[in-house]
């Protein structure tokens, strides 16, 4: 038997759902107590409980002697599983795809190069093991089977590189940013055969971090981190031959490290 959600939860779903939907635009605010807890059905309590929990999330300020205000989307913690939820539900998501794949584009590498300079014989050996759990599951995608494990594999692969860059903040950011980079797979990879093109270039990655080559690691962590980047970008702007990242050598990228 299925759970009922809690009235709080449906609660915080709703009013979660609402704002970003714009439906408090007009005056910014949300409106009185008294009349918000009969519009949701809910006791003072917990619409108390939501309102505190939504602005841990960054997207509502109570303000004493004006009423409690609705953030713009800039302050919204972009991170949280339920903002992006809501996010997506709206139909707002597709810039923050964007987002998220250039933030991935500028650390993902080099968390590769450090995992391979820093990371314990254990973390390699995980990390090689992932990447044969990765070529099992695309068999499996490949046979017709549903795209769910094939998606939590690949996050398992990118996420043990966040862990073995010996990076806290890296590592940190790789538990972080999983709901984010779920959504983002699933939208990159929903075309035949996608999610098979990076699957040699993981190999190397793994291969890479393994024996201690940063500078390879780096590179085909780029090369990785660039096919969703790139297949994204061409669905938003079909059309147009450009790249739409730019094409470093390998020389470049050697002397961009050695000046950090």
């Amino acid at each position: 038997m299925l759970k009922r959600p809690s009235l709080f939860s449906h609660v915080l779903d709703r009013l979660g759902s609402e704002i970003v939907g714009g439906a408090y635009s007009g005056t910014g605010l949300l409106p009185r107590e008294q009349d918000l807890c009969a519009a949701m059905g809910a006791s003072r309590t917990v619409v108390r409980e939501v309102i505190r929990v939504l602005s841990r999330k960054g997207m509502l300020r109570a303000q004493q002697k004006i009423g409690v205000r609705v953030l713009p989307q800039s302050s919204w913690n972009l991170m949280d599983i339920n903002v992006l939820d809501w996010l997506w539900r709206a139909g707002l998501h597709e810039p923050y795809i964007r987002d998220f794949l250039e933030f991935r584009l500028a650390f993902e590498p080099m968390a590769s190069y450090q995992a391979a300079l820093r990371a314990t014989p254990e973390a390699k050996a995980d990390i090689l093991s992932r990447y044969q759990d990765l070529l099992v599951v695309n068999a499996a995608l490949e046979a017709g089977s549903d795209r769910t494990p094939a998606i939590e594999t690949d996050l398992g692969f990118h996420t043990a590189i966040y862990q073995a860059s010996g990076n806290h903040l890296a590592g940190y950011l790789g538990v972080l940013v999983t709901h984010m980079m779920r959504i983002q797979v699933d939208l990159t990879t929903d075309e035949p055969g996608e999610f098979a093109r990076g699957l040699h270039l993981h190999g190397h990655v793994a291969e890479a971090i393994r024996d201690c080559r940063a500078d390879d690691a780096f590179d085909y962590s780029s090369r990785l981190v660039r096919i969703p980047y790139e297949n994204y970008m061409r669905r938003q702007f079909p059309g147009q031959a450009r790249s739409f990242y730019p094409v470093l050598s390998r020389a470049s990228q050697k002397v961009g490290l050695a000046a950090q």
